[in-house]
């Protein structure tokens, strides 16, 4: 590979304090590196701090504004917006030194789709990492992805990494905020990408502020991630919950309830994934045109006439029965609400342009 072929980005929101240090360590690494032809991209997300006027008188950088708010959307930004082969970026609060951007070179020379800096297998400086964050979330979000999506990941949370962007420009990546990270580790295995890892310094964040990072929000959406793009790692919970009712029923009839109302919760929203996931991609199989043509609003009609009848002639000894029953009729309502919502504006939406 080419050394001229690598850009930086550097996603910026309210990074004052700490930008320039940044931007100075990246172009030192740039010289000791011999990467004359490197750029330097910050890709602003909506800074109020004074970051764009330090910015503004920064010589050797290209500066982004990003529309969009989030760490996702700044970095798609960015990428989209650089024109190397390889896409390398990083935090702009100093915790992710340049010093480790040989590394990356190095195992650009293998041609990878996506090169991981991990954390955990380089050095972790003192106070650089929560100790839930080293001990707890970072760890269990990235077993759950090695386990699903069978890709030898370390530390899937890792804020430095290195990307080929024709490879990126064919992931289709939909989410703006933190959880972009995990998408990005996700589709690079579904796509059947070559995946690295380098062994990185981690350094304590230099911004003497708390992290734009909402542990348990993000965390969140990480796993939420985790599941959606990969809906089959789901399926098993479908045998569970209704052998979990039937086994509950004869002692505990409200622990039956709950356990076969998540298994019709489960079911509905799969199917509504499955739709959603089509339309996004523009990829219907027959479940999808059989959701998308079926006429569901008349037949849950019925359905809800039926159930409600039910409901009425049941004896009030049968109030378990009876409330069960109206539980399902209020998530079917929500769920036949949701889907003619994705059909609206996912599937018959009218197009950007003619």
């Amino acid at each position: 590979m080419s050394r001229t072929q690598i850009s930086i980005v550097i996603p910026c929101l309210n990074e004052a304090k700490t930008i320039v240090q940044v931007i100075k360590d990246a172009q030192k690494q740039i010289k000791l590196n011999h990467l004359p032809g490197c750029e330097i991209i910050v890709s602003d997300n909506g800074s109020t701090d004074g970051s764009l006027r330090i910015l503004k008188r920064v010589s050797g950088i290209r500066l982004i504004n990003v529309p969009v708010r989030g760490y996702g959307a700044a970095l798609h930004w960015g990428i989209l917006h650089a024109r190397g082969k390889y896409i390398l970026y990083a935090d702009a609060d100093a915790s992710y030194p340049f010093s480790n951007l040989s590394l990356f070179i190095t195992a650009a020379q293998k041609h990878p789709d996506l090169v991981l800096g991990s954390r955990l297998k380089g050095r972790i400086y003192p106070g650089a990492m929560p100790f839930l964050h080293r001990y707890l979330g970072t760890p269990i979000l990235t077993f759950l992805i090695r386990q699903l999506y069978r890709i030898p990941v370390t530390d899937c949370n890792s804020g430095m990494r290195l990307v080929r962007k024709n490879f990126y420009q064919k992931l289709n990546m939909h989410n703006s905020g933190m959880e972009w990270a995990s998408e990005l580790l996700l589709k690079t295995a579904l796509k059947g990408g070559r995946y690295l890892e380098v062994p990185i310094i981690f350094n304590k964040d230099r911004r003497l502020r708390h992290p734009h990072l909402s542990s348990w929000a993000d965390g969140w959406r990480h796993l939420k991630t985790i599941i959606l793009l990969k809906p089959a790692s789901l399926y098993p919970f479908l045998i569970l919950f209704p052998l979990l009712g039937i086994v509950f029923y004869p002692t505990s009839f409200s622990l039956s309830f709950l356990f076969l109302s998540l298994f019709y919760i489960l079911t509905l929203s799969l199917l509504t994934l499955h739709l959603m996931s089509a339309a996004i991609e523009s990829k219907f199989l027959p479940l999808d045109n059989f959701l998308i043509h079926f006429k569901l609003v008349p037949l849950t009609g019925l359905f809800l006439f039926i159930v409600s009848g039910l409901i009425y002639y049941l004896p009030e000894s049968r109030l378990g029965t009876k409330l069960f029953l109206v539980n399902i009729l209020g998530i079917t309502c929500m769920w036949i609400f949701l889907i003619e919502t994705v059909k609206t504006h996912l599937v018959n939406r009218l197009p950007d342009s003619v």
